[in-house]
């Protein structure tokens, strides 16, 4: 995924390292409101920091954003960005921040108070990145997704599976092998529909809500065609935690 990620689906998730625009609007614009964010773990736990025992590192740093209601995402002083199993930073008054973190596939978690927090994985290059946005998800936002599909258990965790959106067709489907409580996409329309494949014309993300945080998820995907899609992080073990969106990124399907 990119360190720079999208807040629409419109870009979705995590190719290479550049400038997009946050992720997680359609928490908002989806349910008709106005809007305007690794290395392997054992099961259970929160994944590993880095990829292969590397010892060498590079700085990352950009700015931590929150999701609101209405307007622009804000820029959120008091977040905290941990290299998972590595080093933790807090952003500061303007949300930025910088942390060192190891090279190649790393998995990024960033939490704030009153809100859920954001686990991503990405390819961390040898020049860092500059440019990162992690995003967390306030808890009222979270209520208006609750309100609008069903009640969402701050116990457990989310966790969306999301397909290149400029090749996903619709037909495409996600699973877990963790245990949720249920699934949901979004249509043309922008209303979610309980479901976990995707619909022609909406939008490229399954998003699975109420998943056990006893054992890695263990995602699949799978082609329009019906063919098994690839993860963008194959080797990753994704963990689920409590009051956490876990993200997984697909690589285009065949």
């Amino acid at each position: 995924m990119n360190l720079a990620h999208s807040s629409r689906i419109a870009r979705l998730c995590f190719s290479s390292l550049g400038g997009y625009m946050r992720k997680y609007a359609w928490l908002v614009l989806s349910i008709g409101l106005t809007f305007g964010l690794v290395g392997c773990g054992d099961s259970g736990s929160g994944g590993s920091g880095g990829s292969g025992g590397s010892t060498a590192t590079a700085i990352v740093s950009g700015i931590v954003y929150s999701a609101v209601l209405e307007g622009e995402a804000t820029a959120l002083a008091g977040a905290t960005v941990q290299v998972v199993g590595g080093q933790s930073t807090m952003s500061g008054a303007n949300g930025a921040f910088s942390l060192e973190s190891p090279l190649g596939t790393v998995m990024f978690l960033t939490t704030a108070p009153n809100a859920w927090g954001e686990l991503f994985t990405a390819s961390v290059p040898a020049g860092g990145e500059d440019m990162a946005e992690p995003e967390v998800i306030p808890d009222a936002l979270v209520d208006e997704i609750a309100a609008a599909t069903q009640a969402i258990d701050p116990a457990k965790g989310i966790v969306t599976v999301e397909f290149d959106s400029a090749v996903a067709v619709g037909g495409e489907s996600a699973d877990l092998m963790a245990d949720y409580g249920f699934a949901f996409v979004f249509d043309a329309d922008g209303e979610p529909v309980l479901d976990n494949t995707l619909v022609a014309g909406g939008d490229s993300i399954v998003i699975f809500a109420n998943v056990d945080i006893s054992s890695d998820v263990m995602p699949s995907a799978t082609g329009s065609g019906g063919g098994a899609c690839s993860l963008a992080f194959p080797s990753t073990a994704f963990p689920s935690q409590a009051r956490v969106f876990t993200v997984v990124d697909v690589a285009p399907c065949p």
